[in-house]
Formats: C-alpha cells, sequence, structure tokens
C-alpha cells in the first residue's frame, strides 16, 4: 500500500512539473511498478533537466575564431558535409583525412576539435592544416561523462555551425571511423531523409553518433539535441527520438550494413577482428575518451602505411607541452 501511495505521488509530480512529457523522456506510465518503487523516473528526470541545463549554457559559448570560421564556409550552402568531432587523436585524424580523400566523394570534410589536452588540440590542427581540412576548436567542456562530453560537442556543432551553413545533407563520424572504400554515403539518401547505423531498443531508434546522416531541410526547423536518453536506453543522440525519429516509417528506411572482419598486418604477422560498417568504414573503436590506442597504434599504423598513408611525425606537430590542460 506504501509502495502504491509513492509511486502515486511521484507520478502526479512529474505530470504537473513537466504537462505533455516536456522532460521527451520515456512516457511515465510505460515504467514499470519496480522503476517507480525505486524512483527511476524522478532520477532520469533530474538527470535530463541537468543536462538540459548544462547543455544551454554551453550552447551560449562562442568559439575562437568562429565568425571567420562560418565565413570561409559561406559557399557550402546546400552543399554536402562530414563533421568530425576529434578528440585528442592526431595520428587516427591523420589517417581518417587522407583515407577520405581517396575515397569518399560529394563531400567536404569539417573538424571540430573537443579535446581537453592543449598539445593535442595544437596536434589536431595541424593536421587539419597539412590537409587543407578547415578546423575549429570547441570551447573548454568540462564534462567528465564521456556521452555528455560528446553530446554536447554535437549539439553545439549543429546549432551554431550547421544551422548557419544550411547544407544539402550533413553527417557527423567518429573520428576512428576510417574510410578503407570508395563511397559515398548520399547514395543512401535518394528516398530518405537520414542515415546511419541503427541503435534500436523494443519501442524505440535511433542513429549511432559516430555514424549519422541528415537532409538538412528535413529537420531545419527542427532543434535536434545530441543528448542521450537513458530512460529509453538510448545512447548520444537518443534524445533526438521525441523530436525526429518516431516521425519516421523505421521499416521504410535503408541503414548500412555492420559486421566484424578479420584485417591482417602486410606482413601476416597480426590479425585482428575490426568492425566494418557500410562496407567501406573501419572503425577502431574506443582510442579516444577510453584512451585504448595505444594497444592498437602499432597494428593501424602498419595497416594503414601498407593501404599507402604516409607516416606523421607527432613530434612535428607543435605538442611541446605535453599533459598541460586547458582551463575549465
Amino acid at each position: 500500500m506504501e509502495n502504491k501511495r509513492i509511486h502515486g505521488l511521484a507520478y502526479n509530480w512529474l505530470q504537473i512539473s513537466f504537462p505533455h512529457n516536456t522532460l521527451y523522456m520515456r512516457e511515465l506510465s510505460a515504467f514499470s511498478a519496480t522503476e517507480w518503487l525505486r524512483l527511476q523516473p524522478l532520477v532520469y528526470a533530474y538527470k535530463q533537466l541537468r543536462n538540459d541545463l548544462v547543455l544551454s549554457r554551453y550552447l551560449g559559448e562562442g568559439a575562437e575564431g568562429e565568425e571567420a570560421f562560418l565565413e570561409s564556409l559561406s559557399g557550402l550552402k546546400g552543399k554536402n558535409i562530414l563533421l568530425v568531432t576529434a578528440f585528442e587523436q592526431p595520428l587516427a585524424l591523420h589517417w581518417l583525412l587522407f583515407m577520405a580523400k581517396r575515397h569518399v566523394s560529394g563531400f567536404t570534410f569539417l573538424v571540430f576539435d573537443n579535446s581537453k589536452k592543449a598539445d593535442r588540440r595544437a596536434a589536431i590542427k595541424a593536421v587539419c592544416q597539412r590537409h587543407n581540412t578547415p578546423y575549429l576548436a570547441l570551447p573548454a567542456n568540462a564534462s567528465r561523462h564521456v556521452n555528455r562530453h560528446h553530446a554536447m560537442a554535437m549539439t553545439w556543432v549543429y546549432e551554431r555551425i550547421v544551422r548557419k551553413i544550411e547544407p544539402g545533407i550533413f553527417g557527423f563520424i567518429d573520428h576512428d571511423l576510417i574510410p578503407i572504400a570508395d563511397t559515398n554515403p548520399a547514395a543512401h539518401m535518394v528516398n530518405q531523409d537520414c542515415y546511419g547505423r541503427l541503435n534500436t531498443q523494443p519501442t524505440c531508434w535511433s542513429l549511432w553518433a559516430g555514424f549519422c546522416l541528415f537532409r538538412y531541410s528535413r529537420i531545419s526547423r527542427t532543434r535536434l539535441n545530441f543528448m542521450y536518453d537513458f530512460s529509453r536506453q538510448l545512447d548520444t543522440g537518443g534524445r533526438n527520438w521525441e523530436t525526429f525519429y518516431r516521425h519516421l516509417d523505421k521499416a521504410t528506411l535503408v541503414f548500412p550494413e555492420k559486421a566484424l572482419s578479420e584485417l591482417t598486418k602486410p606482413d601476416n604477422s597480426e590479425t585482428r577482428t575490426a568492425q566494418i560498417i557500410d562496407k567501406a568504414w573501419v572503425h577502431i573503436q574506443g582510442i579516444g575518451y577510453n584512451d585504448n590506442f595505444d594497444r592498437k597504434r602499432a597494428f593501424f599504423t602498419d595497416y594503414f602505411r601498407a593501404l599507402g598513408v604516409p607516416p606523421l611525425d607527432l613530434e612535428s606537430l607543435d605538442s611541446e607541452r605535453a599533459d598541460k590542460t586547458l582551463p575549465n
């Protein structure tokens, strides 16, 4: 009886405080009795409010050189762009940008640096200059939560850059998603308004934040929010279920294939199982926020060198200030 009373009080408070589900989390009626007993709807509501407040403040912060960056991209209106959220790993970005010029058609790449370390930002900027790729360092992001840190960067780029460029198609890709075969993602969007790796749950779905593309004209009036929605078990970008994805018929959409494939070093000394997306992109996985690059660096350095990617001398990329972090 006491449990039902707690359930009822919490349910009524959320309904009154957030009418019409303005929190955009899972419907209150969809939570089980056990979840209500544990007050999980209240926890999700609190965390979502906190995330929105933190995000709102971050969106108000400008980036150094932002206006000049936008002016230099004025010719991209109506064109297709791919947005790379870089984080701490200049070598992986070097591989991506070199291979993108060889294999990816129909898109201009833009790099947005979400790194915390000043020396990493300097090195990533130098890599972009070497590949003649537009670069913008994002405002310092103090969040220690992996998903929140990434989501804040993506939403900032969408609100402050994409909406001003007004591209044809725009997409976000991870910095460790490297093209290894010819591809044009726009070719999959002739009859649909989004494309990317599917993240699905029993009653909802979203696109993986590391490979997701959208037709701008379809969502130009939508305030995308790339925060996660853990109440629905959706990762980064899951908050867009309520405002965008739920209005689409998933059964009519095409999604890229995801498969595991064996990659072998040129001298056949080592083989690794790697994730291949759309038969064209190899996903190194976990080299930024989880910092698992050291145990993968040698293998992929040899692998990409065999594909013709020139070596990168990190010491030449102005990285003297090792381990110095940006102020919060």
